[in-house]
Parts: structure tokens; C-alpha cells; sequence
């Protein structure tokens, strides 16, 4: 809302609840503003005085001292101010309900934990506590603090889930102490971040059936439903796509990485290798996953073998349908 419209609500909001002495009577502007303004101000009060006038939801009886101007509210102006009144509690309503509703509450505390959580360390490279979000805007739903307890709780969640990996936790309290991000977590947050619809869009895919007739290559069907494709070329792109995951992971050593970027890489190639075996590997999270992994290999090292890796998964992805920009 900008600081015009600001103005106008407010000398209708004062006008619709002034009480005169008189029937008829017009409110003092001055009364309104509480003393005489500064000549700027006087100047965008007179504009915006005249704007409602013009719009029909005031009387205004203007002087040449602004002590001498009042206004009266008008029918069009009284409606104006009701229909906004009425909107305003329709909302609050809503929002009361939506505050109260534990299962938007708890969708609103697990995307919020992870969220932050990739805010804070982006690679997963970290644990941090899970009661530090509390404090964060991501532990707030529709202006409420979420609870300790409902954090904790979709932390667990959040764990036996894949997102996240945390540790065993303490007898007292319930679910992980500490937790990172984990790459499936990271493209759950690169994909839209909600984790409900992340996790069911997984879950569909995996009962997914395509049957291959022989060695693929070439572009193959990933991430569909329903579909049954054959094929009788020589070389599975996906097997290929997994020697060469192997291979990075069995290079990082020599690719001259940090201990941060190394971990990095390991757990990415995991999770790359996990989804390869499946029987219908999904596509947002294999790109996702090679592009961030390549990323992580061509930013830190020059090395010929690191470039060559690169290349080569590159080659091999768009080969696979999959292209990685």
C-alpha cells in the first residue's frame, strides 16, 4: 500500500467514526492530524483531501489556512469504508481459522525448517540446532509463533523423510538435536519447497513402471507416468551415468577440493547413485543433483581430469535427454 492510499484510508476511517456536536457539522482536519502541519505536509494532506473529494467519499469545505479546512464523510464514503471493514474482518476470520488448523501448521513448520536450514548452509555441509530456528520468521504462521514441540516433531519428520540427517537425539526431547540438509532436501528447496508435494510427487513416480527390453541409449522417458517404452540400442545411459558418478566420487581426492566441497560431492554422488536404481530414476532430481555436483567440481579445481569428468557427464546427460546448461 502505497503512502497516498495510506492517507486516504485514514481521513476516511477518521471521518466515518467522527461524532459532531451538530448533525452536519464537518470535522476539523487539524483535529485529525493532532496539530497544524509543516508546509509539505500540509501539501500532501490538501492533495489527498482533494483526490477523495473528486472520488465523491467527501465534503470538503477547503481555506486558505489549513486551521479553516474540515470535511465531512459522504454515503459513497461510508460504503467505501464499511465494504473494507467487512473485508478486513473476512480475513481475519480466515486467517484465525488458518492459525488454528494443526495440519497447515505443521506444513508450515516442516517447509519452514527446511527452508532455513538451506538458507543457513546451502551444501549441507553443517549441523545446526534445530531450536535455533525459533527465533527465525521461518518459526511463524499466520502471525503466531509455532511451538518448540511442533518443530521438533517435523524435524523428525524431516529425517525419516531423507531431507535431513540428524543425530539420535536425547531421551528428553523428542526427535534430532542437530540436523543438515541433505541433497534431497536442498532440491525439495530448489524445487518449490513444499514438502508434501515434494515427497508425494516422489512417491508416484516410484510406482511408476517402465520395462526396457534390452540395452538404451539415447533419450528415454524419465519422470513419466504410465508409460512403457522399448528399446534395443547398444550402451544403457544410465548405466553410464552411474559408472561416471562412481568415478567422481572416486576422484575427489585428487580434484583438489575442500573438506567442505568434498563432503559436498560424496553425498550428492549418493544420492545420485540411489536415485539411478530405481526403476524410474526422476529427472529433476538426477539434473538437479549432476548440475549442482559439476558446479561444486568446475568452481574449485582447474584440474584436466576434473575438467574432463565435467565434460564428459555433460556429453552424457544431454545424451540422456537431460541437458545441463
Amino acid at each position: 500500500m502505497t503512502d497516498s492510499e495510506k492517507r486516504r484510508i485514514a481521513i476516511l476511517e477518521f471521518l466515518y467514526d467522527h461524532r459532531p456536536h451538530q448533525p452536519g457539522e464537518l470535522a476539523s482536519m487539524v483535529e485529525f492530524l493532532g496539530s497544524e502541519p509543516d508546509d509539505h505536509t500540509e501539501d500532501l494532506w490538501r492533495g489527498t483531501l482533494r483526490g477523495l473529494k473528486r472520488d465523491d467519499l467527501i465534503m470538503l469545505a477547503e481555506s486558505y489556512e489549513f486551521a479553516g479546512t474540515s470535511a465531512l464523510i459522504t454515503d459513497r464514503g461510508r460504503a467505501f469504508v464499511e465494504a473494507r471493514r467487512s473485508h478486513q474482518a473476512a480475513e481475519q476470520e480466515a486467517r484465525n481459522r488458518r492459525r488454528t488448523d494443526p495440519a497447515l501448521r505443521r506444513a508450515a513448520a516442516t517447509n519452514g525448517l527446511l527452508r532455513w536450514l538451506y538458507e543457513q548452509d546451502p551444501d549441507g555441509g553443517k549441523g545446526l540446532y534445530v531450536d535455533q530456528v525459533l527465533s527465525t520468521e521461518h518459526a511463524v504462521f499466520e502471525g503466531d509463533r509455532l511451538p518448540e514441540n511442533l518443530i521438533r516433531r517435523v524435524a523428525q519428520y524431516l529425517q525419516d523423510s531423507g531431507l535431513v540427517r540428524g543425530d539420535k537425539g536425547v531421551a528428553e526431547i523428542e526427535g534430532p538435536i542437530t540436523v543438515q540438509i541433505t541433497p534431497l532436501g536442498q532440491d525439495c528447496i530448489e524445487s518449490g519447497g513444499d514438502v508434501a508435494s515434494y515427497l508425494r510427487d516422489r512417491d508416484a513416480r516410484s510406482t511408476t513402471i517402465t520395462n526396457f527390453h534390452g540395452p538404451v541409449s539415447g533419450n528415454v522417458s524419465w519422470n513419466s507416468t504410465h508409460v512403457t517404452q522399448t528399446a534395443t540400442t547398444t550402451g544403457t545411459a544410465g548405466d553410464e551415468l552411474a559408472v561416471l558418478v562412481r568415478a567422481i566420487a572416486e576422484a575427489v581426492p585428487v580434484l583438489g577440493l575442500s573438506e567442505d566441497q568434498a563432503a559436498a560431492v560424496r553425498r550428492n554422488t549418493q544420492v545420485i547413485e540411489a536415485e539411478l536404481e530405481q526403476p524410474e530414476p526422476d529427472q529433476r532430481t538426477v539434473t538437479n543433483l549432476v548440475g549442482r555436483t559439476l558446479d561444486i567440481v568446475t568452481g574449485a579445481s582447474s584440474s584436466a581430469l576434473g575438467l574432463l569428468l565435467t565434460g564428459y557427464a555433460k556429453e552424457l546427460m544431454k545424451s540422456a535427454g537431460l541437458p545441463i546448461e
